[in-house]
């Protein structure tokens, strides 16, 4: 293995959409995961601001933003 994460649980989450940004996950499942991005950003909002620049959002896709919580590279 030559990294692992522990995302925050999914009542954190933050769904990125073309319409918009809204608190909670973007599919109530648990069974999807299509690609998993890692932004390095200062904060949430930061983070959120990268991800609506996403072409998916323009297909009619959405993202779920969610801070790490464990793991990582060390600094």
């Amino acid at each position: 293995m030559t990294a692992a994460w522990a995302f925050t649980p999914r009542t954190m989450a933050t769904s990125v959409r073309a319409e918009g940004i809204t608190p909670g996950p973007f599919h109530d499942s648990r069974q999807v995961v299509a690609g998993i991005y890692f932004l390095e950003a200062r904060d949430l909002d930061t983070a959120l601001a990268m991800a609506s620049t996403n072409p998916i959002l323009h297909q009619g896709g959405g993202l779920e933003v969610r801070p790490i919580h464990s793991g990582g590279p060390t600094a």
